[in-house]
């Protein structure tokens, strides 16, 4: 029994002796691999090189661009995702015309269009087969899909036919505000607008995802510190308000349609702060209009026949797109007229060279300068004091007065209430206006400057400057810092630029009262208001001749204009009103003036804005001023 044991003890140890060898040669083979694999990893070569890298693949990660909202986080631009097809010409199959329909349906486009995009890089694919040239495998169709567009697609089958992921933008707040927002390119870059100014806040990063795949294209892993999340664009917040923004549209159509006028122009900012709530550029197409330097301008000016000039500035850009066309508010510069009175009649006031109280001879209305310049009053009167003169908007006071100032005093006067310089508000193309140089002053141009001529300003200009009478207690006689976005929880309003001293300030907004009471006063005997005024306010009326393009005088057209503060005791808001080009008809019945056609929408937008904004009426007396 004991031999029959050992005898069957001799094979088992003999097996067992080679299962050890069999897995110790095993082991030896699988770690020669793996030290061949990490060799080969580690040092590759210049024959596995490029081998390996194809091996190592990127997948992007989408992050979309950040939203453009209003002050109260309403959007204006936003980014989606969406699906547009593209074709893989080297695998559409016949029979063509067949497909092609199909596709084109579901895309919405015409058939001929769709087939020669197609059948052209077909064709070309069969010049370059020849050539043994690369082929084409892409070619994008259509625009942007929806998601019912992009599963109709789906549902065709279509070998070749796919669908690639595509980021949309989206611009709700277009029809209200398209050259405030702006365009963005093909790549989500800004192009125009606040998209552009305020791109790099609104910049997105994509992630990125490496992973190592076999040779059938699967992945395998993902490599170490391969993968980079995605980060969204920061949403950015305007300070402009589509409700206001809405009532601004409104009223100032309104007022252009009823002027007759070529177009018309609305700021809104708040004084303290110095954000823009509101901004509208409208122009409006008119007929028989008169192009300057024309055969026909030549024919007019001999048969001695007035015409209706086209004074507006080429714009093929809005054409296009209205976020495309130029944004007059802050681009298009114009004589101000007797709004710059305001600021003519503080410097005055400031340096004690007249005291409100003070009588001025006004000449009756008419009068000559000493170098025998013919001024005229609209208003006229033999004498006006001083306050008067501001508010009655006296020409001949106010040139008068004006020669009291040196040269220096008037340019300095005008260079620091912000003429002659860009406010940096977040918006492309800022014109910085003009301003006579120092060197060509001249006798001529401190007439001028004196009510409103020989200079030239951007609305966002106006705005700025007038705030400096609107603004309350230490800031009174101080301009903000123009903006665009809404402030932070924590950021202050600072002191930025005083230009008067504080009680300057008040006394020339409680003058200018007067001017707002007479406005009202002629409203409701027109019967031109829609209900009665709920807030008073202060502001000066301005109406000045359009210049000619080629420098030699001025058409018999105008650029009206109305700017306010309301509420007087703490002013909410600043709303500048132009009013380009008020028709033919209103120029010959002498309603032109911006008293006449921009005051009306400063009132109705006042009203409404500050009823939108919560603050409570308060009684108006129109009676108020000077008659």
């Amino acid at each position: 029994m004991n031999d029959g044991a050992d005898t069957m003890e001799a094979p088992l140890e003999r097996i067992s002796r080679l299962g050890r060898l069999l897995m110790l040669a095993m082991t030896a083979v699988f770690v020669v691999v793996l030290l061949r694999v990490a060799q080969l990893q580690a040092f590759p070569g210049d024959r596995l090189a490029a081998h390996v890298e194809d091996r190592i693949a990127s997948r992007s990660e989408f992050a979309p661009r950040g939203d453009l909202l209003d002050r109260r986080g309403r959007l204006l631009a936003g980014t989606r995702v969406g699906r547009r097809v593209f074709v893989d010409p080297t695998r559409f199959p016949a029979p063509y015309d067949e497909h092609i329909v199909a596709l084109a349906g579901a895309v919405g486009i015409d058939p001929d269009i769709v087939g020669t995009r197609i059948l052209s890089r077909i064709a070309e694919n069969e010049r370059r087969r020849a050539e043994q040239r690369r082929l084409i495998q892409y070619v994008s169709i259509g625009p942007i899909l929806s998601d019912a567009g992009a599963e109709h697609v789906r549902s065709l089958g279509i070998p070749g036919v796919h669908l690639e992921r595509r980021s949309v933008r989206e611009t709700p707040g277009e029809k209200l505000a398209a050259t405030i927002v702006g365009k963005v390119g093909v790549d989500h870059d800004g192009l125009l607008g606040a998209e552009r100014t305020l791109d790099s806040q609104m910049q997105a990063r994509d992630g990125r995802l490496d992973y190592v795949h076999d040779a059938r294209g699967r992945a395998l892993w993902i490599e170490a510190g391969g993968y980079a999340a995605p980060k969204r664009g920061e949403s950015v917040r305007l300070s402009v308000d589509l409700g206001l923004q809405q009532i601004a549209q409104e009223e100032l159509m309104r007022g252009v349609v009823e002027a007759d006028a070529a177009g018309g122009r609305l700021i809104m900012l708040d004084p303290m702060t110095g954000e823009v709530l509101a901004m509208v550029d409208l122009t409006r197409e008119l007929s028989g209009l008169v192009k300057p330097g024309t055969e026909e301008a030549a024919e007019a000016r001999r048969d001695n026949r007035r015409v209706r000039f086209d004074v507006m500035a080429p714009d093929p850009g809005r054409l296009v797109h209205p976020a495309m066309g130029r944004n007059r508010c802050v681009e298009d510069v114009y004589e101000p007229g007797s709004t710059f009175k305001a600021f003519m009649w503080a410097t005055v006031t400031e340096l004690e060279l007249a005291r409100p109280e003070e009588e001025i001879n006004t000449e009756g209305g008419r009068w000559r300068t000493s170098y025998g310049r013919r001024i005229e009053d609209v208003v006229r009167r033999d004498k006006q004091t001083w306050a008067d003169v501001l508010v009655n908007s006296s020409n001949i006071g106010m040139i008068k007065v004006c020669e009291r100032l040196t040269p220096q005093q008037m340019q300095h006067a005008v260079r620091r209430f912000g003429f002659g310089a860009r406010t940096g508000i977040d918006l492309p193309g800022e014109a910085v206006g003009l301003v006579t140089s120092p060197r060509n002053w001249n006798k001529f141009t401190h007439t001028s400057v004196s009510f409103g001529y020989e200079i030239a300003v951007t609305p966002i200009q106006m705005v700025r400057a007038f705030s400096a009478f609107a603004r309350t207690g230490e800031m009174a006689g101080t301009l903000p810092n123009v903006r665009l976005t809404a402030p932070g929880p924590e950021e202050r309003t600072e002191l930025v630029h005083r230009v008067l001293p504080a009680w300057t300030a008040n006394l020339t907004r409680e003058t200018m009262r007067g001017v707002g009471a007479n406005l009202d006063r002629r409203l409701m005997a027109d019967n031109a208001l829609d209900a009665d005024p709920a807030y008073p306010l202060f502001g000066k009326s301005g109406t000045a001749k359009i210049p000619r393009s080629d420098g030699r005088g001025y058409f018999d057209q105008y650029f009206s204009s109305f700017i306010a503060g309301a509420p007087v005791r703490s002013p909410r808001i600043v709303v500048l009103v132009v009013i380009d080009d008020p028709g033919p008809a209103l120029v010959r019945a002498r309603r032109h003036y911006g008293s006449a056609t921009a005051g009306p929408v400063v009132r109705r937008v006042v009203d409404r804005s500050l009823a939108y904004l919560g603050v409570a009426p308060e009684i108006v007396e129109p009676s108020g001023g000077t008659p």
